[in-house]
């Protein structure tokens, strides 16, 4: 029982550390967070996707605040 217990606490760790960029860009409100994502999950188990997917998220491009919608009257 307690294995099992150490082994689901280090999955957990090592899914957080996982998704760390996708956990900042959507902390910071990235445009492109679904190409992160997607990056993350699939090449995120290479260390270079991972660095990749973790520029990405920390990159300037940002979402604006209030974006307008086109057909507000």
């Amino acid at each position: 029982m307690l294995n099992m217990l150490i082994f689901l606490f280090c999955f957990f760790i090592f899914l957080v550390i996982y998704f760390i960029p996708v956990i900042i860009a959507k902390y910071r409100q990235v445009k492109h967070i679904g190409s992160i994502a997607v990056i993350d999950i699939f090449l995120g188990m290479t260390f270079i996707g991972w660095v990749i997917a973790l520029a990405m998220a920390c990159s300037d491009n940002l979402k604006k605040e209030q974006e307008p919608d086109q057909l507000s009257f």
